[in-house]
């Protein structure tokens, strides 16, 4: 029972850590890059600090998902109820975002290396704002696997 706390606590720490990074980055940061009002290196040095939160959010969230799925459901109920499907949506999109927000990342940094700046950040935009979707997606899809936890609802 501990071990199951300390696991929700962490995915849902680096859950929201990694998702409102995401935002923050489409949001605040990319139009700033695509404005020329940020400078290479602090654009390179936002994207970096992004793509290790990307990658240690995505690694803890394996390790801690991976424990809660495996003692919160059975392969049957994964694959044969409404709370199951939601767990593998939020395994889908999990996919998703870690690949668009390296794949964003990797076409700024190339841009941010030769010293520029609107070019990386429009380059990023489209995968960064996919990100952005599936942060959302993810939030919705945690929202109601805890309201289907809370109230008893079939799905």
């Amino acid at each position: 029972m501990v071990l199951d706390t300390v696991m929700y606590i962490v995915h849902s720490a680096f859950a929201a850590l990694w998702t409102g990074s995401v935002l923050f980055v489409a949001v605040a940061v990319l139009p700033l890059a695509m404005g020329g009002d940020l400078s290479p290196d602090a654009f390179g040095s936002i994207v970096s600090k992004l793509q290790w939160v990307t990658r240690g959010s995505a690694a803890l969230l394996f390790i801690t998902g991976g424990h809660l799925a495996g003692t919160l459901y059975t392969v049957e109920s994964l694959t044969g109820s409404g709370g199951g499907y939601l767990v593998l949506a939020m395994l889908a999109l999990w996919l998703g975002l870690a690949a668009v927000v390296e794949i964003g990342s990797a076409k700024a940094q190339r841009g941010v290396d030769e010293n520029k700046i609107r070019e990386p950040a429009r380059a990023a935009r489209p995968f960064y704002l996919a990100g952005t979707v599936l942060a959302v997606g993810l939030l919705v899809v945690a929202g109601l696997l805890g309201v289907a936890g809370r109230y008893g609802l079939p799905f």
